[in-house]
């Protein structure tokens, strides 16, 4: 990452560490303290990002479809526009998020009818690697 101070990447190797063991209230939490004080960016972005879409898996944990689907949508809107930024090289695979999450929010939006929500998904949760 480009605008993290040295002593702010401890935080983020928490920060993943909290959405891979999907603690995604807790991960919210410490990557609100990384990117607040970011300059607008692509870095800045790619935090949100990821951020929006724990909040979004929280949202589903918690049996909130609505939250869900629209932190879900808007994490991954900006996690695409950050993949395609090719001079950016975020401290996570990126597409496989967007990759992962995207086939969650499908399953969701299939659901949107009804407001129901489908099981949620502990074994398909993406991994930042």
């Amino acid at each position: 990452m480009n605008d993290l101070q040295s002593d702010s990447k401890p935080l983020l190797s928490e920060a993943i560490d909290l959405f891979n063991r999907q603690a995604f209230f807790e991960c919210h939490e410490v990557l609100e303290d990384l990117w607040r004080p970011l300059p607008p960016g692509p870095e800045k972005t790619c935090l949100q990002g990821l951020l929006q879409v724990g909040v979004g898996f929280y949202h589903w944990q918690r049996g909130n479809a609505v939250g869900a689907r629209n932190k879900l949508q808007s994490g991954l809107e900006k996690l695409e526009t950050v993949a395609q930024q090719a001079q950016y090289q975020p401290p996570f695979s990126v597409a496989q998020v967007i990759l992962s999450s995207r086939v969650l929010l499908n399953r969701l939006l299939e659901q949107k009818g009804d407001g129901s929500l489908p099981p949620y998904p502990e074994s398909e949760m993406p991994k930042l690697n």
